[in-house]
């Protein structure tokens, strides 16, 4: 089936995918380039290391290409919805038509996010080290108070936490190993922190949420109102290969604002 859009040569998407070594397939499986749009994703390494979400948008737009027209749509999955908001709301504020914010599996961060991302890093980096599962539980906790008045101070913290784990392996080597890991782990962090840190600023366009089957979608959405909203059957991990969310999304880049 041909469904190149026969505008879109001049159209371009900005795409919000922090991958990492996820199981969940990445936006860029929907292959929107084979439909004529010119995608720009935008959160590669080397990552920012800002902790709000007006900042961290900020510096991935310092990587947009200025030749590339006008987005046609911002798209991003799971916790990059509050940075992605960020983003549109900067690209909105020149004139023009209406730019759709889609949102794959969209949540907000929450602490208890931090948290479990933190101590899952602590946890690998001690499986690394060989350690045990109790010399791996970080002892340096997240601050919920520190993490809003003080994110970059936090952020520090988070990785002494995890820094501190490799002292624990015991010699030089253990340690230099465990300051590369905390600095990997550190990237994802900081973006979590950011998008904690959020404004969620109000969008003149529409707001699109798709979701696999066992999402659960905040309600209220703290972004603001929700346009429109569409459940697949697939599981999270497929839910970026069921050609229905393609389909999906070019139906609503289409349709216009």
């Amino acid at each position: 089936m041909n469904d190149r859009d026969p505008d879109a040569d001049q159209r371009s998407l900005l795409v919000l995918d922090f991958t990492g070594r996820r199981a969940e397939a990445p936006i860029s499986s929907l292959d929107l380039e084979s439909a004529g749009f010119t995608v720009q994703y935008l959160i590669q390494p080397p990552y920012p290391r800002a902790c709000t979400a007006r900042d961290y948008a900020a510096e991935l737009l310092k990587r947009r290409d200025p030749s590339v027209p006008r987005p046609a749509g911002v798209l991003a999955y799971c916790m990059a919805a509050p940075i992605a908001q960020e983003v549109l709301a900067m690209e909105a504020a020149e004139p023009g038509p209406g730019i759709p914010l889609i949102l794959f599996d969209g949540e907000p961060v929450t602490v208890e996010a931090i948290t479990s991302e933190y101590v899952l890093a602590a946890h690998k980096l001690g499986e690394l080290l060989g350690l045990t599962a109790a010399a791996s539980t970080p002892e340096v906790p997240v601050d919920p108070v520190r993490l809003r008045a003080s994110p970059e101070h936090a952020l520090e913290d988070l990785r002494e936490g995890l820094v501190a784990i490799g002292r624990k392996g015991g010699g030089d080597e253990a340690l230099a190993d465990a300051e590369l890991i905390a600095d990997f782990y550190l990237d994802w962090l900081a973006h979590l922190t950011a998008g904690y840190n959020a404004d969620w600023p109000a969008l003149p366009g529409r707001t699109v949420h798709l979701m696999s089957h066992g999402h659960t979608l905040p309600e209220p959405w703290p972004g603001g109102p929700v346009s429109a909203t569409q459940r697949f059957a697939s599981d999270r991990d497929g839910l970026l290969l069921d050609p229905g969310v393609r389909a999906a999304v070019l139906s609503e880049l289409r349709r216009g604002n």
